[in-house]
């Protein structure tokens, strides 16, 4: 699919151009520089929608190229708002707030597409933000995002935009569906942190204050759809943590690590917060915290990894709504 080559394909330090340049070994700049340009225009055509009815697993591009939707037809949106790699002059860096990059985790969110096409023959809503997080964090409110800047506002505007647009699909389509916010972190522990809107610390709480918070849950509207209790979709056999520890990626919270005890522990961010728990009740999720270590550090476990996430929410949703697939 050529819409999946134009931003996932370069390699670290290495431009798309001198890759292509590499790969036709041209021996004249001036043509070689033409040619790119013709190849650019021609992968841009291809991911812009054809009508107004999108294809399932196509790009489509904000005005400015930065932000990336790829349509699914799946009841499953996935958002990766810190995985850019660009940089543009026009957006200045940001004076406060947090700069690193999720690593990775823009090619992470093309793997997981592609494992659910390969399981399913269908595909997930993927929403990609291609600009580093020192420019713009779409994992922010507006304000504390962009700064002010009309760059970085619009930047953010077009990501949340193609969220709640995939969402609107979703419920038209399926009636519900399943929300993640996909992140990356490098703890220690290596353990896949799962985050209900739910603190480690409130995790280590009794039961009862446990069930008290399930309203506040990030999947407090999966509650009426399963048979299952909240503390046993939080962290028991059922839970997705549960389901991910089973296919050999260590998960917290779950019945293994129900809590991380004096680790850092990410629960749940501002996208997880305005997406899951809406006023509609119908959709549900969490933010997932990728560990760097038997994840995001090679081709390999990254591959491993989407395989196995997409097994497990399709599991998962299928053992907790009546969801057709």
């Amino acid at each position: 699919m050529l819409c999946l080559e134009k931003f996932g394909n370069a390699s670290p330090g290495v431009s798309t151009d001198q890759k292509w340049e590499s790969k036709m070994q041209i021996p004249n700049k001036t043509l070689r520089s033409g040619l790119v340009l013709l190849l650019l225009l021609f992968v841009g055509c291809q991911t812009l929608p054809t009508s107004d009815v999108p294809t399932a697993g196509q790009s489509r591009f904000s005005e400015s190229q930065y932000v990336e939707y790829i349509v699914g037809n799946l009841p499953v949106i996935i958002s990766a708002p810190h995985g850019g790699r660009l940089a543009p002059p026009n957006i200045p860096d940001r004076a406060r707030g947090t700069f690193s990059t999720d690593v990775d985790t823009d090619l992470l969110a093309r793997e997981i597409l592609e494992a659910f096409h390969k399981q399913t023959g269908k595909f997930p809503h993927m929403i990609i933000c291609h600009v580093k997080r020192i420019k713009v964090d779409c994992n922010r409110n507006l304000q504390d995002a962009a700064l002010g800047d009309p760059g970085a506002e619009k930047v953010w505007h077009d990501f949340h935009g193609f969220i709640k647009e995939a969402i609107n699909t979703v419920i038209n389509t399926s009636g519900e569906g399943l929300y993640v916010d996909l992140h990356g972190q490098s703890h220690p522990e290596a353990l896949l942190e799962l985050g209900y809107m739910i603190s480690n610390r409130q995790l280590q709480e009794s039961d009862e204050e446990l069930n008290a918070l399930a309203p506040a849950s990030s999947i407090r509207d999966l509650l009426p759809r399963t048979d299952v209790s909240f503390l046993e979709l939080l962290r028991g056999k059922s839970s997705f943590g549960a389901l991910m520890q089973r296919r050999g990626i260590p998960s917290a919270p779950s019945p293994a690590y129900p809590h991380v005890g004096d680790a850092k522990f990410f629960g749940g961010g501002p996208n997880t917060k305005r997406y899951c728990a809406r006023d509609d009740g119908r959709i549900y999720g969490f933010q997932m915290e990728c560990p760097k270590q038997g994840v995001r550090d090679s081709l390999a476990n990254r591959l491993a990894f989407a395989d196995a996430f997409a097994e497990a929410v399709v599991e998962y949703l299928k053992m907790h709504t009546k969801l057709v697939w």
